[in-house]
């Protein structure tokens, strides 16, 4: 059982950390060929999608899952029902866009560029739809189909990507009849957009290939006759909260970036922004994870012996975390160098901070799964206000002090999500009972995690801080020598 969840969830993972590999290699290149306040339109752009794709997705991706293994639903009434109303609601935003254009234009502050209002709507049009065919590719246990259909997008927008700034960076270079050939589709797209542009362009292109990809699933499996308005009625109120929830995660994510830009500067955000993409490697992990893990948790919700399945993995999940937070801040005074331009660092030290701060989502996530298998989605809704509130707490006061510290955003979010994971804990012991017997040896990891990275934040000799970093190995292979043996076995 372990082992197949393991092959499945490294098949995932492929699928999953290639395109995110190469997505921070972008993210090097951009920050070399953009200004700081042109990398600050382009993160703001993806920060206000976030929010919409947050509304528009309506937690149904959760339902979906939880639906499949409820009272024996029929499995394609489950999906067949959840795509007619994600169908319904994408299509319902499309009426509203088209009609409000330019309020849509006008409230986001891109009177300038109406083309990246426009080009984000496709994407975001495109990339909705896909959520429950990728969810159905998951629950039926196709790794290799997820992770081909990722692959091909990715390579979609790399290329697309690569050849429009190699373009508008030898345009002058190319002679007449090179011009002709290899720039008639780089001249159509530069008239009516810039170099930002190129890359929402190049994401219209590979959401579009998704979309395309998954239409044969679609086919396949939707049958509007399939369709049953009573279990409609239940998967909306299943999945209302859970939105609400997603929307919160959303604030959370994305509410200072958006603000920094606005209350602070453009140079000032593009710097948060590069250094926040670079924290997000531990984001990775954790969607590496529920990639495989949330449809195991779901399936086993019926057995007796559940909670001890949910236990075991979500210590690793911790243990791993740490792990993997040690040795990416331990070398990141040198890492930072290769990943983004000099002109970025100026925010680096919120790099630990956000890092932990998604360590401590991917835990709340992980122990999500004990109010989704009860069938109450809005007690994720409450803690996830709660979180809300604090991130709004903290993003007044940075746009109320005179300084504009960007600190106290990053700050903010370690707090907001510390917050979420502490109430979610005493929720789930208050009503599961204890959910980890050695939850003391969890608390030593973090303090011992967390004074290592702080010691070598304050070390710059690169070997000490290698040496610090072996000794933490051997001391995790020492203390979790018998879980670590049982895992491997």
């Amino acid at each position: 059982m372990y082992k197949k969840l393991a092959i499945q969830t490294i098949i995932y993972s492929i699928g999953l950390i290639l395109p995110k590999f190469i997505n921070y290699i972008f993210v090097r290149f951009f920050t070399f060929s953009l200004k700081r306040e042109e990398f600050s339109i382009y993160t703001d752009m993806y920060a206000i999608s976030f929010l919409i794709i947050g509304l528009l997705s309506f937690g149904l991706e959760n339902t979906y899952f939880r639906f499949l293994y409820k009272k024996n639903y029929n499995k394609n009434i489950v999906f067949s029902t959840a795509m007619i109303i994600q169908l319904s609601i994408v299509f319902s935003f499309f009426i509203i866009f088209i009609n409000f254009i330019k309020k849509f234009i006008s409230i986001t502050g891109y009177s300038n560029h109406p083309e990246y209002i426009i080009m984000f709507f496709l994407i975001i049009f495109f990339d909705t739809i896909c959520i429950l065919p990728m969810a159905w590719i998951r629950i039926n246990e196709k790794p290799f189909l997820y992770t081909f259909i990722n692959m091909i997008v990715m390579f979609i927008q790399s290329f697309f990507v690569v050849y429009m700034f190699f373009c508008y960076n030898n345009y002058h270079n190319l002679n007449l009849e090179n011009k002709y050939y290899l720039l008639n589709i780089f001249n159509i797209i530069s008239s009516f957009t810039d170099k930002i542009g190129y890359i929402f362009f190049s994401n219209v292109l590979s959401s579009f290939i998704n979309f395309i990809l998954i239409i044969p699933i679609i086919i396949q499996e939707l049958q509007f006759s399939n369709f049953k308005k009573s279990v409609a009625k239940k998967m909306i109120n299943y999945s209302f909260s859970i939105m609400l929830g997603t929307i919160a995660f959303s604030i959370n994510e994305n509410l200072d970036k958006i603000l920094i830009k606005r209350w602070g500067s453009d140079e000032i955000n593009g710097s948060y922004s590069a250094c926040y993409k670079i924290a997000s490697f531990m984001s990775m992990y954790t969607r590496m994870f529920k990639l495989g893990i949330e449809p195991f948790f779901f399936k086993k919700s019926k057995e007796y012996n559940a909670k001890c399945y949910y236990e075991d993995i979500i210590y690793l999940f911790i243990l791993f975390g740490l792990i993997f937070y040690v040795l990416t801040c331990g070398n990141m005074s040198w890492g930072i160098n290769i990943l983004i331009n000099k002109k970025y660092h100026t925010a680096m030290h919120i790099i630990p901070i956000i890092m932990m701060a998604n360590l401590f989502l991917g835990i709340y996530t992980n122990l999500s799964i004990f109010y989704k298998i009860i069938d109450k989605p809005f007690i994720g809704t409450y803690i996830s206000l709660i979180g809300v509130i604090i991130t709004f707490l903290f993003n007044m006061i940075f746009i109320l002090l005179p300084n504009n510290n960007f600190i106290i955003p990053a700050w903010g979010t370690f707090i907001s999500y510390g917050s979420m994971l502490f109430v979610m804990f005493f929720w789930s012991k208050k009503n599961f009972g204890k959910i980890f017997y050695k939850i003391e040896n969890i608390l030593i990891h973090f303090l011992i995690t967390i004074t290592i990275v702080y010691i070598m934040n304050r070390n710059s000799i690169i070997e000490l801080n290698f040496v610090i970093q072996l000794l933490y190995l051997i001391f995790i292979i020492f203390f979790e020598k018998k879980r670590l043996l049982t895992l491997i076995k």
